[in-house]
Parts: C-alpha cells; structure tokens; sequence
C-alpha cells in the first residue's frame, strides 16, 4: 500500500498506479469516468452530462487517503467489478457471514498484504483487509448488515 505521510505527495497518478498495481485495473478501464480529488479523496464521477438528475453529491468515493495508505472504497471496488483481475479473494457464504460479522477468516493466498476486493459468487461484493493470512472486511457497517441480511 502506498503511503501517504504528506497529503501534497498524493496525486491522481499515484491512485491509477495503486489501483493498477494492486488491483490490476488498466487505467483506460477508467476512461469513462472523470476522476476528481476532493479534501483528501478521489471521486468517480460519469463523464456524461445529467442535467436532469437532482443530486446531493455527485459521484462515488473511489479512493480514500487515510493519512497512511490509500484505501480504495466498496463502492469503488463494485463499480470496476470484472475489470479487477488482481487482489481479489473468493469467499463462500459462511466466510462472508463471518467477516460481515466483524471477525476474520483464514485464507492462504498467493497475493501480498493489503486491501483486496472481496467476491461472492463472482461479484465483487466489497473491500477487505488481507494481512497475516486473515481476512476482515472494510465494508461499511450499514452496507454489510444489508449484504448479510440477503445472503
């Protein structure tokens, strides 16, 4: 994970490359969007015109500076789905009850330590944590008690 001890070193490029390099995202993958930086965080936004939608905020938190390492978002991660190819871990329905649940799940996997795309039955389902040979997720609270209610 890329670090970030000073905001002013963070720029677009260092997202594209983290999102390619650890996500295997080609960046023309993400030629539809336009990619803006808002206090610290990097937005998805369409690059097409919608001048007839009311909207609050417009676009999708892709990418957040912690202040330590870049963290790349669930909704981010479920936009760009079947076009991530690296740092995906696969999980069956017990194992995403489990994480959803707050607590981890062992998993040996051929990838480093880092933030990884959590996927369920081939759907990119949210963002996880892989350290230590354990999985826990970074899926919002809100959103996972959703997402564990359905499955």
């Amino acid at each position: 994970m890329p670090s970030s001890q000073n905001r002013e070193e963070i720029d677009m490029e260092d997202v594209l490359n983290y999102i390619n390099n650890r996500f295997g995202v080609n960046v023309e993958d993400l030629d539809k969007f336009n990619i803006v930086e808002r206090s610290g965080d990097f937005w998805l936004i369409s690059d097409q015109d919608l001048p007839d939608l009311d909207y609050k905020t417009q676009g999708v938190r892709f990418v957040r500076d912690t202040g330590k390492y870049l963290k790349p978002t669930t909704y981010g991660l479920q936009i760009l789905d079947e076009k991530i190819s690296g740092a995906r871990i696969q999980v069956n329905r017990e194992e995403l009850k489990t994480v959803l649940d707050g607590n981890m799940v062992e998993k040996e996997m051929e990838i480093g330590e880092g933030y990884v795309a959590i996927v369920y039955e081939e759907r990119v389902v949210g963002c996880g944590l892989y350290k230590d040979g354990l999985l826990s997720s970074r899926i919002p609270k809100g959103r996972g008690k959703e997402l564990n209610d359905m499955i």
